[in-house]
């Protein structure tokens, strides 16, 4: 049982690379709302490996492993939701046979 206010990271040092994972958590919850349990447990993993990484840099440990398997889960999740390109209206103008093509 937690008193009122408190939670499970009260008192505990939260670092950088944790802060960092917990932005592109919150965005990927933001942006994506549908449950996904892959996404879900990546990020978990992501969260763990960041809280280690943040704990091995103040102890002055290797942090090369942690950082390969953070790093491997952060472009699993990107190959997952693919950022959407735009074109701009020049690009689409010649793709399209619009304004400025020459043919």
């Amino acid at each position: 049982m937690m008193l009122d206010g408190f939670d499970e990271d009260t008192g505990r040092n939260i670092g950088p690379q944790e802060q960092a994972t917990r932005r592109i958590v919150k965005d990927l919850e933001d942006s994506h709302p549908e449950y996904d349990p892959i996404r879900d447990g990546l990020c978990q993993a992501m969260l763990s490996l960041a809280a280690n990484i943040d704990s091995q840099n103040r102890a002055g440990r290797e942090i090369s492993r942690n950082m390969a398997q953070y790093i491997d889960a952060l472009w699993k999740i990107r190959d997952m939701y693919p950022a959407e390109v735009v074109a701009d209206d020049d690009v689409e103008a010649a793709w399209s046979g619009g304004a400025g093509d020459a043919d």
